[in-house]
């Protein structure tokens, strides 16, 4: 039993290596950085640097199925952005080693805020009111129309990048009209609403389409600080928003991984859909402290084909990021 985890500087691959390793799994890992993290756990029984699949896309997917041979991997785990690189390729890797992760066409739908908006709202899924940056600039008059504060954020991204809080129309106008940002491409950007509430995070691991274990959580702290990846959360169980990721990914079909947030509306109670995160996530660790092994789940399926559902998880686990926290 074998497995390559990639992206090894990372506290996710970290955290996928220890739980297969603690079960009794040969775990190698990978980066395209030199000293990283996951390479000196006691959990790696090897490792090798990569070209960047950031920018020598080719060299480095020959990279990994070259290494997949010499290594007799049985199993590729991506842990984050390469992901989406891995699934452009997932035929052609398929041919070496097994893999659970959507098809390319779903990891675009669900890292695009614009595609996985109007699908959530056919499913009924309530999300934000959500307004295109381009179509405010051409009649700037819109802007007395938005109900502040408002985010700008980026149609594709993760982790607080890119986002920013306007408390007015005034200081949005202000970003708009500068000169300073006359270099971005605003239609990668949109605007969105706020809502105020509770961030609630929600985790599933699907096959074909099928739920097979699911996490859900409260984050208490995030950094960056407003909108950015939770630094201290709790486990607790919001059924709306767990019933709401569950139409989403069976609508796609989906088969692996997928983490979404939610806000609760503080008035409402609603939840509603602020972003998806088409691979595994920054808070990994406290599905696993809540008692759903996803990484060792995933290597199940992609091994035997199927795992035996875990309808239930453990609520009140606390997890902390420590290095964030701080």
């Amino acid at each position: 039993m074998s497995a390559l985890v990639t992206n090894a500087r990372s506290r996710i691959a970290y955290n996928i290596a220890k739980s297969l390793g603690k079960n009794r799994i040969s775990v190698h890992t990978a980066d395209f950085k030199p000293f990283a993290m996951s390479f000196y756990s006691k959990y790696s029984k090897s490792h090798f640097i990569y070209p960047s699949p950031f920018s020598q896309q080719e060299k480095f997917i020959e990279s990994i199925i070259e290494n997949i041979k010499r290594l007799n991997i049985e199993v590729l785990l991506p842990s984050f952005e390469e992901t989406y690189l891995i699934s452009k390729f997932k035929e052609r890797l398929s041919q070496h080693v097994k893999l659970i992760i959507p098809d390319y066409s779903m990891v675009l739908t669900a890292h695009n805020k614009n595609k996985w908006i109007e699908i959530a709202k056919e499913l009924n899924i309530p999300v934000p009111k959500t307004y295109s940056i381009c179509e405010i600039l051409e009649n700037t008059e819109n802007i007395e129309k938005l109900n502040f504060p408002v985010f700008i954020k980026p149609k594709q991204g993760g982790g607080g990048w890119g986002i920013n809080l306007f408390s007015s129309g005034e200081d949005l106008r202000k970003i708009l009209d500068s000169k300073h940002y006359q270099y971005l491409s605003w239609d990668r950007f949109f605007i969105q609403e706020k809502v105020h509430g509770q961030v609630h995070g929600v985790a599933m691991l699907f096959r074909h389409g099928q739920l097979r274990a699911k996490v859900g959580y409260e984050q208490l702290r995030e950094y960056p600080i407003g909108a950015g990846q939770a630094t201290l959360r709790v486990s607790k169980r919001n059924e709306e928003a767990e019933v709401y990721l569950e139409r989403f990914l069976g609508y796609l079909g989906w088969h692996g991984i997928c983490q979404a947030d939610f806000v609760i509306d503080k008035l409402t109670g609603v939840p509603h859909l602020i972003d998806i995160n088409p691979r595994f996530w920054g808070s990994l660790i406290q599905g696993i402290a809540s008692g759903v092994d996803f990484p060792y789940l995933a290597y199940k399926i992609a091994i035997d084909g199927d795992v035996k559902s875990i309808k239930d998880y453990k609520s009140g686990v606390i997890t902390r990021w420590l290095g964030g926290d701080l």
